[in-house]
């Protein structure tokens, strides 16, 4: 047992592990703010320890799961009203399947097109529990985002916590809507290229790239607005933040990883029935909610020794 105890400390005396620690106490990262890694990283692993990041993540993904079906119930109600609904119910099929598990996104898809019908009432009804619901997930999560280290962050007021959730869920369903119109015109614009122009196969493949490097700039900016306004900063992030590419690196590798785990693993609908896919949305939730904490993490503390060094520099 004595020497288990040993090992952490023999590990951090080896050559090469002083060397690398020698040199990530000179060396910063693009989007560090010269802070050295060391100091970025030491801080990290302090917060982690300090505060629960999976006890908060838990917190938000309940609370965006209870607003993911008003929000659905919304979205596709008005939806049923474009005239491009049969297109655009393909492509949101295509993007679950293509994200979820293949049992949990076809009860998905049950689910929506049961729930979905042209109704005006239900569209005023699910409006308003659409945002109740969403920006109490996006209030759950700006309270994850909180700190003591009163340098760098300041306290918000009830009032204003509520305004900037509710801001955050129009912008984040305005960026998701946008996507969404964005695949369907590309494919209607794909489609008529391959149909009425000559195009060679490179350029083919360089608009169906293209139109994929553009759905994942949507998707960063969403991550990146959601770290920009949400913590309470003394002074606001950039739109390019390591904790933005790092999270969204880690969403669409776990989502992608996820989703081969429940397929070739697939005991949850054995074991709980139709109630499991309800539990592989709850985790697919909280595992994309832990990764926005790490990531914000990762950019509190760049934020934090930034501010402590001008500080320091000042005097």
């Amino acid at each position: 047992m004595k020497f288990l105890k040993k090992i952490p400390e023999l590990i951090e005396q080896h050559p090469v592990v002083q060397g690398i620690l020698n040199w990530s106490k000179t060396h910063s990262l693009p989007g560090f703010f010269k802070v050295p890694i060391y100091d970025v990283v030491v801080f990290l692993i302090n917060e982690s320890q300090r505060v629960t990041i999976v006890s908060r993540a838990n917190a938000m993904a309940f609370s965006f799961f209870l607003a993911l079906f008003p929000a659905i119930i919304f979205l596709f109600t008005v939806a049923t009203m474009l005239p491009l609904y049969d297109t655009f119910e393909h492509e949101i099929n295509t993007y679950i399947d293509l994200i979820m598990p293949s049992n949990a996104g076809k009860q998905l898809q049950e689910t929506i097109k049961s729930l979905v019908k042209p109704n005006s009432s239900l569209l005023s009804v699910g409006f308003f529990l659409a945002i109740f619901f969403s920006s109490n997930g996006m209030l759950s999560m700006m309270r994850g985002f909180e700190k003591t280290h009163l340098r760098a962050f300041h306290k918000r007021p009830a009032w204003k916590k509520r305004l900037i959730a509710i801001f955050l869920t129009f912008q984040v369903g305005v960026l998701l809507v946008a996507s969404v119109l964005l695949i369907i015109l590309g494919n209607t614009i794909i489609t008529w290229v391959f149909d009425f122009a000559e195009v060679s196969r490179f350029a083919a493949n360089f608009i169906l790239v293209f139109r994929w490097l553009v759905t994942l700039a949507l998707f960063y900016f969403n991550i990146a607005m959601i770290y920009r306004y949400g913590p309470s900063l003394h002074k606001k992030l950039n739109w390019f933040t390591p904790g933005a590419t790092l999270a969204t690196l880690l969403s669409i590798i776990s989502s992608l990883g996820f989703s081969f785990y429940v397929e070739s693993f697939n005991t949850y609908n054995k074991v709980y029935g139709s109630i499991g896919t309800i539990i592989v949305m709850m985790l697919w939730i909280q595992i994309n909610c832990f990764i926005l904490l790490v990531g914000f993490e990762l950019n509190a503390s760049i934020a934090v020794n930034r501010d402590l060094k001008e500080s320091h520099g000042e005097e």
